[in-house]
């Protein structure tokens, strides 16, 4: 037979008594423990960084919406012959990739509802985490802003304006890559979309200074007095994904 006080009717106690704790409280007494544990292996930043998985150049990233092969950068002075000129004072940073669209309808690449959310380049002047490019664009034609058909790979440029004081020597930048969750419900005029990017991968990719862009030399040494035509774009050359 049990005592009265022994482990029987102390268990009875705990029950009782944790039923009546509100569960806001429980959460909170699980958290707080959470937060001390982590804090005894570096905190919460270094356990996320060591979590954070890394693609490599030209490697596809395989999101819920989208697979996304970053493969380069460049920084330039502008696409004349695609209308993307910077303003005065600003020249172009360019993230290069290849993106899937992997869902059974077409995605945007407007930035907050499109694929201009999904990628972020990390340490640029006057490029945060939640700047939008100016611009994406299709590498092979220059169409701006394109709609993305199912399972069609197309190799687009992520296009933002920097300070023309912005240099860079040959070396690599990371770019950050975005995933979504899927929603159905909500706003009836909305339906199924795919909604709040978070950080899911990023990838370290080369990154060089083109200036005009890569034809500039060319035309430069071609015989004036010849009929050659238009300039060539300066269109940064696609390189093969991986």
């Amino acid at each position: 037979m049990t005592e009265p006080g022994g482990g029987a009717n102390w268990r009875t106690r705990v029950t009782s008594l944790s039923g009546k704790v509100p569960t806001k409280w429980l959460v909170t007494a699980v958290v707080a423990l959470f937060l001390a544990g982590s804090a005894a292996f570096g905190g919460l930043n270094a356990v996320a960084a060591d979590a954070l998985p890394e693609v490599q150049a030209g490697s596809a990233y395989s999101g819920a919406q989208l697979r996304i092969t970053v493969s380069r950068a460049v920084l330039i002075d502008g696409f004349p012959e695609q209308n993307i000129t910077p303003d005065d004072g600003k020249r172009l940073f360019v993230v290069i990739a290849t993106v899937e669209n992997v869902w059974d309808r077409p995605v945007t690449t407007y930035d907050n509802i499109g694929a201009a959310d999904n990628l972020r380049p990390v340490g640029v002047e006057g490029i945060q985490s939640d700047t939008p490019p100016d611009d994406v664009v299709v590498i092979s034609d220059g169409t701006k802003a394109p709609r993305l058909q199912p399972r069609v790979p197309i190799e687009l440029a992520y296009v933002w304006q920097v300070a023309d004081t912005a240099t860079v020597g040959p070396g690599d930048v990371r770019v950050d890559i975005y995933d979504k969750v899927y929603a159905a419900g909500g706003f009836v005029t909305f339906g199924a979309r795919y909604e709040d990017p978070y950080l899911a991968a990023f990838a370290t990719v080369p990154l060089k200074d083109v200036g005009a862009g890569a034809n500039t030399d060319q035309s430069a040494n071609t015989d004036q007095g010849a009929n050659t035509g238009p300039a060539a774009s300066p269109t940064p050359t696609a390189e093969p994904t991986s």
